[in-house]
Formats: C-alpha cells, structure tokens, sequence
C-alpha cells in the first residue's frame, strides 16, 4: 500500500551550513597536499629531474589555488546569505579599498586607474558594493592584452533615473557578442577566452547577485578590440 510522503524542500540555510562543512572537510587534504608538495620542494627537489620538478611545482599551485578558491566562496556564501545593511558610505572610500586589494595585480600589468574627482555618499551595504566593485574591477585588469602602460580603466559616477550609476570603462580586449547575454552566467570566464585559465567564473554571477540583494543592478556595454563598460546602479 502506497503511503503519501510529503517532500521538504531544502532550506536556504541548510545549503548554507552544507556548504560550510563541504569547505570544511575539502580544506584538510588540500592542505596536506600543499604541506607535503612544499616538504618535497625543499627537501626532496634535488633528487627529481626538471620534468618532476615542474610537476611537483604544478601540484602545490593547484592546491594553493583550490584553497584560495574555497576561502572566497566561503566569504562570499556568507555575505550573500545575510541580510542587507545599508548605511551611508563614501563611494571614494570604497573605491580606495578595492584599487588598493588589487595594487599588486594593477602594478605588475602597468594599469593606469583614473577615478573621477566627484563621488557621492551612498545609502549602502558597503561590505557587498565592495565586493561588487573589486570583482568588475579585477575583471577589467584581467582581460587586457594592452602592451604595459598603455591599459587604462576609468571610473566615475553620475545620479540619472532615480539611481546613482557607478561605470568601470576599460580599454581591454572586449566581449565577444555570443556571450555577452552569457556574461554574468556562472562559468563566463572560460566563455570569454578559454586559454587565458581565468578562474571558475564566478566573479561576475556573484557581483550581479550582490548588487541585486542591494536593490541595484549590473549590466555591460562592449565591443571586441574597444573594452568594455560595466554599469553598476544604486537605488537613491
């Protein structure tokens, strides 16, 4: 005899705290992995050929890579979950922080960064337009084949339709029209330029749901070989 089962939905903080022990649990033989490959590499490296070595060296990277990974989706996961809260901020402050988290990356591609002179003071959640920010902002250092100090990314902000627009121009490589629609999709980084090994893309999926549990918006303008412009909105 059959017996009716009423099925329960998995709540938004079971995935939460399921994700957490999935983090949890991945990050001890990741850890091991990077400790042990660093053991060999300092004790060991001698009695490998240039092809072990190179392999070896490989295999500490990727742990190293896959830790880094867990700990900003850790980080993330938690900020999205939580309710928004807002305050007044300083978008120049913002800014400030995000240009300087991503000093090393802009130093060694020779980017010039040009923030307009006016910024308003915004109601927001700043921990998350944070984040926001230095994803579009690490994306547009990302993909530039400029030749150094001829890349160039331009920030500024202006108030139209009920909304302050904070707008991240920059000179790189363009989006190829096929995947514009895709771009803020999870997995856009290898749809944009699959030999470039940009990370798990998800940096711009995750910038869009910031912004939107903000009560903002994210979208782009680009064309290949011109840049691209990604429009970030803010209730006013």
């Amino acid at each position: 005899m059959e017996t009716n089962r009423t099925e329960t939905p998995v709540t938004h903080e079971e995935l939460v705290r399921f994700f957490g022990v999935l983090a949890h649990d991945l990050k001890s033989p990741i850890f091991a992995i990077d400790g042990f490959s660093d053991l060999l590499l300092s004790d060991y490296l001698s009695k490998l050929d240039e092809e072990g070595q190179d392999f070896l060296r490989r295999i500490r990277s990727s742990a190293q890579y896959m830790r880094r990974v867990l700990d900003d989706m850790s980080h993330l996961v938690k900020l999205l979950s939580r309710p928004t809260a807002k305050r007044s901020t300083p978008l120049r402050e913002l800014i400030e922080e995000v240009i300087q988290k991503h000093s090393y990356a802009i130093e060694d591609g020779g980017v010039k960064i040009n923030v307009s002179g006016e910024l308003p003071t915004l109601d927001i959640d700043p921990d998350k337009t944070r984040e926001a920010l230095g994803a579009v902002l690490g994306n547009a250092i990302f993909f530039n084949d400029r030749p150094k100090g001829e890349r160039a990314i331009d920030i500024d902000c202006a108030r139209e339709d009920g909304c302050y627009r904070i707008r991240i121009r920059d000179n790189g490589i363009g989006i190829d029209p096929r995947y514009v629609s895709q771009i803020f999709d999870l997995g856009s980084a290898s749809k944009l330029d699959k030999q470039r090994g940009g990370g798990p893309g998800y940096g711009l999926y995750l910038a869009k749901r910031l912004l939107e549990s903000n009560g903002g918006a994210l979208s782009v303008e680009s064309e290949p070989g011109s840049g691209s412009t990604f429009s970030l909105t803010v209730p006013t």
